[in-house]
């Protein structure tokens, strides 16, 4: 996490909180983090418009968090 981040004047934002993440996250971890209900990121999943951020191993969905977080900031740039 760069020196800026760091901050304690300057708060992470939840984006940034997502981009840090060390793990491939669940949607009860993003649902937690972006305070949303698990069926939104069920269905951004489903619908194929996050690309490369939606990660499936078997039945289950993962989300990469810095592809999550890019993606996330593409939404509030419309």
């Amino acid at each position: 996490m760069s020196p800026s981040h760091m901050n304690p004047d300057h708060p992470l934002s939840i984006v940034d909180r997502i981009e840090a993440m060390d793990h491939a996250l669940t949607v009860k971890e993003l649902s937690v983090l972006h305070r949303s209900s698990p069926s939104w990121w069920y269905q951004r999943a489903r619908s194929g418009r996050m690309g490369n951020a939606v990660i499936r191993v078997g039945g289950t969905v993962r989300f990469d968090p810095v592809l999550t977080a890019r993606w996330l900031r593409s939404l509030s740039a419309i």
